[in-house]
C-alpha cells in the first residue's frame, strides 16, 4: 500500500517537472522597445583668453583705419608742426607791433675819416640821450669804476657804447664781424692789408697794433700776429 502511494506520489513529481520544461520551452521574451535618447545640442563654450584677445584684435583690424602721413612729405610736417605751435596774438587796432629784434639797425650817413672821426656812423662826445634814440635800450649795462672819470658801458652784443659822468659818449668797441663799422668797408677780421686801403697810412703802426689820430680821438684797430687779421676795432676819446 505503502509502494503505491509513493509510486503515485513520484510520478505527480514528474509531470509538474515535464509541464515546466514545456512552459519554458514555449515561452518567448516580448520585443524591447527601444528607448528614445533625447540629443543634446552642443553648448557653445565661451573662448580662451588668447582666442579672445584675437577676436578683439581682428575686430580692430577690420575697422577703416586713416591714411597716415607720409614722412617724406613736408608739407605735412608743416602742417602738424603749426598746428602744435601756440598762435601769436593779433594786435589791436592803435596798437603798434612789438619789435621782435634783439639787434639795433645801424644805419652809417657819416663814415669814418680822419678830419672826422666816427665808428658807426656815431660821433664822440654825442649825448646818451641821442645814443638811446638811435640805439634802443641795450642788452646789458655794467659801471667800469675809475677814481677820475667812471664809465658806464651799455652793451649792444655786436659792440659796446661807453658813457662818462656826463652821459656822453666816451668809446666805441666793435665786438662782431658780423656789422658794418662804417670804416670805408672794413670789417672785424679782415686781413692787415685791406687797413690800409680802407682808411690810408696809420699814423703808429706795429705788429699788433694800428693806431689812426684826430683831432680828440684815437681809432685803434689791433692785429692778431699768426692770422695777421684785425681782432679788434675801438674809436674813444682823447
Amino acid at each position: 500500500m505503502k509502494r503505491k502511494r509513493n509510486s503515485v506520489g513520484y510520478m505527480s513529481a514528474l509531470v509538474i517537472v515535464l509541464l515546466l520544461a514545456a512552459g519554458c520551452q514555449n515561452y518567448k521574451p516580448a520585443p524591447a522597445q527601444p528607448v528614445a535618447v533625447q540629443k543634446q545640442e552642443p553648448t557653445a563654450t565661451p573662448p580662451s583668453a588668447p582666442e579672445a584677445d584675437q577676436e578683439k584684435l581682428a575686430e580692430v583690424t577690420a575697422l577703416p583705419q586713416a591714411p597716415a602721413n607720409s614722412p617724406a612729405d613736408p608739407d605735412s610736417k608743416v602742417a602738424l608742426v603749426s598746428s602744435d605751435q601756440p598762435k601769436p596774438e593779433e594786435p589791436q587796432k592803435g596798437e603798434a607791433k612789438p619789435n621782435t629784434s634783439s639787434k639795433p639797425k645801424i644805419e652809417i650817413k657819416s663814415p669814418y675819416t680822419q678830419e672826422k672821426p666816427t665808428l658807426l656812423g656815431l660821433t664822440l662826445k654825442t649825448s646818451l640821450e641821442e645814443i638811446t634814440e638811435k640805439l634802443g635800450k641795450p642788452k646789458d649795462t655794467f659801471l667800469m669804476e675809475d677814481d677820475a672819470d667812471p664809465i658806464t658801458v651799455y652793451d649792444y652784443t655786436d659792440f659796446m657804447a661807453g658813457f662818462n659822468k656826463k652821459n656822453q659818449l666816451q668809446f666805441i668797441d666793435i665786438r662782431s664781424d658780423g656789422i658794418d663799422p662804417g670804416l670805408n668797408g672794413l670789417k672785424l677780421g679782415d686781413p692787415v692789408a685791406d687797413v690800409s686801403k680802407a682808411l690810408g697810412k696809420p699814423d703808429s703802426n706795429t705788429s699788433l697794433v694800428m693806431t689812426y689820430k684826430s683831432p680828440g680821438a684815437i681809432l685803434k684797430l689791433d692785429i692778431d700776429p699768426k692770422s695777421q687779421k684785425v681782432n679788434s676795432i675801438k674809436l674813444f676819446a682823447e
